[in-house]
């Protein structure tokens, strides 16, 4: 056995259905600020007769200068509580609720310029919550964005929360802001901030003009703004306006008695052509939830409107960004705001800017690659034979940990993969919550399962983390030993979005529909894209809807009847399929 290098007879990994794997390995592994350089304060008091701390992050009262505040009808509660981590945590209650925002804000952190930062934090939730960041600037003003749609982890396991920034010339502070709108109860620990070289920034923001007309909303008042126009049907009263305050001006719509329909304001339409690429901006303060939606004019006369996201309401001015494609047929194109139903929205700096990549719109041709996490011994003895049937070649992320423990494939069974054309890829060494752990671990991870895997002659340059988790940080970290690594955000990937280390997926499920995947396809078809789909277990039929020994427990695993069905469509499609690290290359051209 220990001739080969994929056969590790030490650590079995442990499976547990909540999905954290964090105490496996005790509280000294998680992950945390280097000694001395937190910038947040610490939470909680000394203990009496001891020394009071000093530093950036003393304490700063019991609460270490976190606050909460609520913009409209709510009821809260703050307190500390023992936290999951070895230390305390803020425990935040929201007992009523009826409408607005509520906000769990850290305390203000001055920073240096020139420098990167990175933000990190555990969170414990079972209601939606949405991170953001309130920036400082050197002329006194301020901007909050929203870092991320909003996101629900419901139970008992700390999941984390993180941004990384670069402060330039620009940027003199920060907090950092979760914002809730319902019932429910978050608790915050283990935050840190400090600046951090080894973490992986986006790209710069492209530069290019907005295409909004008059997004500065000049005209003569009262009235609407030039080129501007409120819209509003159904069954419901509105009343829209402009307003004005030290920040300029700003559009507003306030409905009652709603019943159905929608209130917005909308713009002179700006012309497009399909496939090209564009990012959509604009700052919103909002007593409700707010739709952000795409309208299409069609060169056939028609309509299509893509729901772009869904924001939380809004206290503050809070900036928000949305990226998507022109869609075939589409002649023009605006994005607005949307409300349905009650409350009052305003509406400000609308920008849309055209981020169209260089050279071609589109890939030559459409691809499909299908994809199996954890190497379960389920893949190997029945989705194998299957694939088999439809000369298919997949991709397997395996753990190097797990290979010969029970449930998983041999060594010899991963190779006999491999020679059969089959990609084995990297899921880290064991099956860990990437974003939880402390960087020397994290390191040690990518390095062990990269260096396990081109030991038995299976190198690799591609990367799925284990629960598709991944932060600024272990992005760095996975670009010292990885080209390419799959994300979660679901879609299909395109030329226009395609972002190497964040592929999106179609992560399929038992609740995954014929038509759902059906419809995939087709799409992929229309836009010569790319769709990755990610499977797990595959059960018998006789033992559907069990989940035992999975390690996601998020209904991932299906039938063998079920992937029949499925590759039956994917190769009436007639589109090629190609493992992902192939796929990539052959889109990618010479």
């Amino acid at each position: 056995m220990l001739r080969n290098p994929l056969v590790v007879i030490s650590v079995v990994v442990v499976m547990v259905t909540t999905g954290w794997l964090l105490y496996t390995s005790g509280t000294s592994s998680i992950a945390q600020a280097r000694p001395g350089a937190n910038l947040l304060p610490a939470l909680g008091l000394a203990a009496a007769g001891a020394p009071a701390a000093s530093g950036p992050a003393a304490p700063a009262g019991p609460m270490g200068g976190w606050n909460v505040s609520h913009s409209r009808d709510a009821q809260t509660s703050l307190e500390l509580v023992d936290g999951q981590l070895g230390g305390q945590a803020l425990k935040l209650d929201i007992t009523q609720y009826a409408s607005g925002d509520v906000t769990l804000t850290s305390p203000r952190v001055d920073v240096e310029p020139g420098k990167t930062y990175l933000f990190k934090a555990f969170a414990t939730t079972d209601a939606d919550f949405t991170l953001l960041a309130r920036r400082h600037h050197p002329d006194g003003s301020t901007t909050l964005e929203q870092l991320q749609d909003p996101l629900e982890r419901p139970g008992n396991s700390p999941f984390t929360v993180s941004d990384a920034f670069h402060s330039s010339d620009t940027t003199t502070a920060v907090e950092y802001i979760f914002r809730l709108a319902a019932k429910g109860t978050v608790r915050v620990e283990g935050a840190y901030l400090e600046a951090a070289d080894d973490v992986r920034l986006p790209p710069a923001a492209t530069s290019a003009p907005n295409l909004v007309p008059n997004p500065g909303l000049a005209g003569p008042q009262p009235g609407a703004p030039d080129l501007w126009s409120p819209y509003a049907s159904g069954t419901s009263t509105v009343e829209s306006g402009r307003g004005g305050d030290g920040n300029g001006s700003f559009l507003w719509t306030r409905t009652a008695n709603y019943q159905n329909g929608e209130a917005k304001w909308q713009y002179q339409p700006v012309p497009v052509t399909p496939d090209r690429y564009f990012e959509f901006g604009a700052t919103y303060q909002s007593e409700r939830e707010v739709d952000v939606v795409a309208e299409f004019e069609l060169a056939d006369g028609g309509r299509a409107f893509h729901n772009l996201a869904t924001v939380p309401p809004a206290g503050d001015w809070t900036t928000i960004r949305e990226a998507f494609q022109i869609p075939n047929g589409a002649k023009t194109a605006m994005v607005t705001l949307v409300s349905h139903g009650d409350g009052t929205t305003g509406v400000r700096d609308y920008s849309l800017t055209d981020v169209t990549k260089p050279g071609p719109l589109r890939w030559d041709q459409p691809m499909v690659s299908i994809t199996f996490d954890d190497g379960w011994q389920s893949v190997y003895d029945r989705a194998l034979p299957l694939l088999n049937e439809h000369g298919f070649r997949s991709t397997q992320y395996v753990n190097a940990s797990s290979i010969e423990t029970p449930n998983f494939m041999t060594a010899a069974e991963v190779q006999q993969m491999h020679e059969a054309g089959h990609e084995i890829a990297a899921h880290s060494y064991e099956h860990l919550d990437l974003t939880s752990i402390a960087t020397s671990r994290l390191d040690e991870q990518m390095r062990r399962s990269e260096e396990a895997l081109a030991a038995a002659g299976l190198g690799t340059d591609d990367l799925a983390p284990p629960y598709g988790r991944s932060d600024p940080q272990v992005d760095w970290y996975a670009s010292k030993y990885f080209q390419i690594m799959r994300g979660t955000d679901d879609g299909i990937n395109t030329r226009q979005n395609l972002k190497p280390h964040d592929l999106k997926v179609l992560y399929v499920t038992d609740e995954t529909t014929p038509d759902k995947l059906a419809e995939a396809l087709a799409e992929t078809s229309r836009m010569n894209g790319w769709l990755i789909l990610v499977y797990h277990q595959i059960a018998t039929p006789e033992s559907t809807g069990t989940q035992q020994n999975t390690i996601a427990g998020d209904r991932s695993t299906i039938t063998s009847e079920v992937l029949a069905a499925q590759l039956q469509l994917i190769d009436a499609s007639g589109i090629e399929v190609q493992p992902v690290a192939q796929a990539f290359k052959q889109l990618q051209g010479p």
